[in-house]
This record gives C-alpha cells, sequence and structure tokens, in this order.
C-alpha cells in the first residue's frame, strides 16, 4: 500500500516538479559556474602542450571517420588515440600538483552542489509535508525562505555525509571492476555489475535517510536527535524499506536513463526533478504509516491509522473521537 499511497502523493504534488526544476536548474548553472572556474585555467596550462594537441587531433580524426563510416583507417586511427592517450597520461603524471589541486577543488564544488541540492530536499519535503497534514498548496519560495536555516544546517549535515559515503562506494566499485574482476573481458557485464552496485549503495543510503526529512519537517526534532532517530533501525522494519528502495531506485533509475537516451538528454529537465519529489513523497507515506498518522492523499481522500476511508476536511481536522 506504501507504494500505491506514495504514487498518489506524489500526483498529487506534480506542480511541484515545475519549481524544483527552476531550483535545480539555477543549482547546476551554480555547479558549473564553479567547475568552469576550476577546470579553464588546468586545462589552459596543459592546452598548449604537444600532448593534449596530439590527442584532440588523433580523437577528432577517430571521430570524423567513425561518422562518415570510414572503415578503411579505423584501427589506425584507433592506435593513435591510444598512444596518445599513453603520452597524455604520462603529461598528467609529470603534473601531479596539477590534478591534486583539480580533484580537491572539484571535490569541493561536489559538497557545494549536494549543500544546494540538500536545500531543495528540504523544501521539497516541506511541501509534500503541508500537502499531506493540511492540503495546503505553499509557496516553493516562501517556504525556502521560511526555512532556510534548519535547511541549511539539515543541507550543511547532509552533504559531507553524502560525499563521504559515495567517495568509499566509489572506491568500492573500481576496486570490484578493476581488481576483483580484472580478467573479465565482457564491457557488457562489467557495466550491468556497476549497475547493480550502483543501485544497491543508492538503496542502502536511501534506507538511513528516510526518515531524516519527516523527523525535522514533522516530528519538529532537533538536527542531532533527527539524525540519531534516522539512523536508528530499531522496530522500523529495515529490510522492508530496503526492499522498497530497491524497487523505487531502479524504477527511478530506469526512467532517468531512458530519458537520457531517447530523448536525448531533455527528458531528464522532468525525471529528475520528478524523481527527488517521488523519492520524498515515499519517505513521508513511510514515517506516516508506521507512526500510525493520517495524511491526506488528494482532495478527498484521507488514510487513517487502519483503514482507508473518504472524510471530510471537517472530520479530518477534528481527529478521532
Amino acid at each position: 500500500m506504501e507504494f500505491k499511497h506514495a504514487f498518489h502523493v506524489f500526483v498529487d504534488n506534480f506542480s511541484t516538479i515545475y519549481k524544483l526544476l527552476v531550483y535545480r536548474l539555477i543549482v547546476l548553472a551554480i555547479t558549473i559556474g564553479l567547475s568552469c572556474a576550476v577546470l579553464v585555467p588546468a586545462v589552459g596550462c596543459i592546452s598548449d602542450t604537444v600532448q593534449y594537441t596530439d590527442l584532440q587531433t588523433s580523437f577528432s580524426a577517430l571521430w570524423s571517420d567513425v561518422i562518415a563510416l570510414n572503415t578503411a583507417d579505423l584501427q589506425a586511427r584507433l592506435q593513435a588515440v591510444k598512444d596518445a592517450s599513453i603520452a597524455f597520461e604520462h603529461l598528467l603524471s609529470d603534473k601531479s600538483w596539477l590534478v591534486a589541486t583539480v580533484i580537491v577543488c572539484m571535490c569541493v564544488v561536489y559538497v557545494i552542489d549536494r549543500f544546494l541540492v540538500g536545500v531543495g530536499n528540504y523544501v521539497t519535503g516541506a511541501l509534500v509535508h503541508d500537502k499531506m497534514v493540511m492540503y495546503t498548496k505553499s509557496s516553493f519560495t516562501f517556504t525556502l525562505f521560511k526555512n532556510i536555516k534548519q535547511a541549511a544546517i539539515y543541507a550543511a549535515i547532509f552533504a559531507p555525509i553524502t560525499f563521504v559515503y559515495d567517495a568509499i562506494c566509489l572506491v568500492i566499485m573500481w576496486a570490484i571492476i578493476s581488481v576483483g574482476l580484472k580478467g573479465l573481458s565482457f564491457t557488457l557485464i562489467k557495466i550491468f555489475i556497476v549497475a547493480v552496485l550502483f543501485l544497491v549503495f543508492s538503496a542502502v543510503k536511501f534506507v538511513f535517510i528516510t526518515d531524516w526529512l519527516p523527523a525535522l519537517i514533522d516530528a519538529k526534532m532537533k538536527q542531532r536527535k533527527a539524525v540519531l532517530y534516522t539512523f536508528a533501525r530499531k522496530g522500523k522494519n529495515t529490510l522492508e524499506v530496503l526492499s522498497n528502495s530497491l524497487v523505487l531506485k531502479l524504477i527511478v533509475f530506469a526512467l532517468n536513463v531512458a530519458a537520457g537516451i531517447f530523448t536525448f538528454g531533455a527528458g531528464l529537465l522532468l525525471t529528475l526533478p520528478a524523481s527527488c519529489l517521488i523519492l520524498s513523497s515515499y519517505c513521508f507515506v513511510n514515517y506516516f504509516d508506521r507512526n500510525k498518522k493520517k495524511y491526506f492523499v488528494d482532495e478527498y481522500t484521507v488514510i487513517g491509522p487502519k483503514k482507508e476511508m473518504l472524510v471530510s476536511r471537517e472530520e479530518f481536522f477534528k481527529g478521532d473521537e
């Protein structure tokens, strides 16, 4: 039933997607701007080198042959790209200080991006909560500024935690693919394993942050208490939530991949904010169901602690007698 109720809440809050899209585009512009500020000077330091010029020239020649379906010199083009790549790797090893600086700066940019995304997640959760509890359609901008302090504190905790977790997951996946599956020559199998690991790691992370926003927004917990509450899994049917999380993450992953491939990326403008909204809807539905709290799934339907029933707004706000 949680999937059914979460989907209804998602549909009922569908207009939030467009507001979240605008916010995410602003965040994307900031992230791209900061990334360019880091990468452009770094590229400028190596763009005049022979190795960089050879790599660019050989790759352009290969791409031109592929576009023109010219297979006669394809093997030679591939070898030229391979040789140029090896020479370029030697150049980067000689400029290890530059590479290290770029990596550190890009990590900082990633944390800033996660911070801004965290603020957006908090606002989205607040909008979903208002609709579920009072069936009130709140303004995204007003909710953002009204909750900016709480959202910023939440995001300041959320960003480094997710960064560390994502970094650990990347290291584990790299170790499995590069070391554990080093002798495996089938690229498709490696891609499949990476996709499975990504889904599992993403679902596990989602399990442990599912109750974070509901604890802050609905229960009005302090940040420290909310963090302890969300990571404490006692009595929360963790395996069931993990199973639901895997299904949700699989659906979200499939929709985003399909949108990226079949619409040449244009569909991601809709599916990415929609993914955030459906995940947020599930978090609150799971929290409300487990705590036996009533909530709206649409204008006329209220989910009670024991059964689904149609009640009036007056009966809903009056409560149980």
